[in-house]
């Protein structure tokens, strides 16, 4: 059974990793290639008075098209889904949470599950499908994991004094 629901893990985060990885790329292509490119995103966050809003224009868009892909491909995973937390709630804190969570009203629900999902990412990882299990470092058969330098016992040498 432990089997069974393992497969289904690893099967469950490569859906959501994809499912947020193609989300981000869409979002970050659109971004880029409409409603007057960079500068209207630029321009859109200048008006909700966020600093340096051409950074955040260019960081937010380059994260959702490179750091979706890396999602996609299962590379980075934690710290791409790390950066998709905080760029989200940037974006919540900035230009949605004045228009409260509904969606129809430009709220930041969609936000906010975006926003869980990569952090299901961080928790767990991208799963063992995912190119970052060819980076990982296999235990030795001794490896108990603590640090051998701390786990012996060491004994006290005393000095005439009496003290250590």
């Amino acid at each position: 059974m432990s089997a069974f629901l393992s497969i289904v893990r690893d099967v469950a985060l490569l859906i959501a990793r994809v499912a947020l990885g193609a989300a981000l790329v869409f979002r970050g292509w659109r971004r880029w290639t409409s409603g007057g490119g960079m500068q209207g995103q630029t321009d859109y966050l200048h008006q909700f008075q966020a600093p340096l809003p051409a950074v955040l224009a260019w960081g937010g868009t380059l994260l959702e098209i490179i750091g979706g892909l890396f999602l996609i491909f299962g590379l980075l995973t934690p710290l791409v889904a790390a950066a998709v937390i905080v760029q989200q709630v940037l974006i919540i804190s900035y230009t949605k949470w004045f228009r409260g969570p509904w969606l129809e009203n430009g709220g930041y629900e969609y936000n906010l599950i975006q926003a869980c999902l990569a952090l299901v990412l961080v928790a767990f990882g991208g799963g063992r499908i995912a190119i970052d299990q060819l980076f990982k470092r296999g235990k030795d058969a001794d490896d108990t994991g603590l640090d051998h330098d701390f786990g012996t016992h060491r004994h006290a040498q005393t000095t005439p004094g009496g003290s250590f």
